[in-house]
């Protein structure tokens, strides 16, 4: 692995610290984060620039994708492309590595969700038809 100037080389391609790697690494089933070498704060999604002490000596770090719901709310009015799915759950999910993330939660009833579940993050590939969303997208499951 080698580290400078904010990228990573995977393989034999450089990954920067932005949104496209991250929905790169999600593509490859990986939940990937930034951590900033010099104050420790564990970036998701990744940022090319430290917002605690506005350092770029960072490095890729893979987190297991499993944490605590802290918050939720159910969605019975949704966005025209979400429409079909709705009622549906989004939630604050405090990874076990620290940051909070927003996701969808999926495989409980909203009656059933409570706050402190334990879930697991999954991945799902764009749909191949070329429907949306084009990108891989992740979600929460009970663990």
């Amino acid at each position: 692995m080698y580290l400078r100037e904010g990228v990573m080389e995977v393989g034999s391609e450089a990954k920067p610290f932005t949104i496209d790697s991250f929905y790169e690494f999600l593509a490859q089933g990986k939940l990937m984060g930034a951590r900033c070498r010099a104050c420790g704060r564990l970036m998701v999604p990744p940022r090319p620039l430290c917002p605690d002490c506005y350092s770029d000596d960072l490095e890729w770090v893979e987190l297991r994708g499993e944490g605590t719901v802290e918050a939720y709310t159910v969605i019975h009015v949704a966005p025209a492309k979400l429409a079909e799915e709705a009622p549906y759950i989004v939630a604050l999910v405090r990874l076990d590595e620290g940051p909070v993330i927003p996701g969808r939660l999926r495989g409980v009833e909203p009656e059933h969700i409570e706050v402190g579940l334990r879930v697991k993050l999954e991945v799902e590939q764009p749909r191949p038809e070329g429907g949306w969303p084009t990108w891989p997208n992740y979600y929460f499951r009970p663990a």
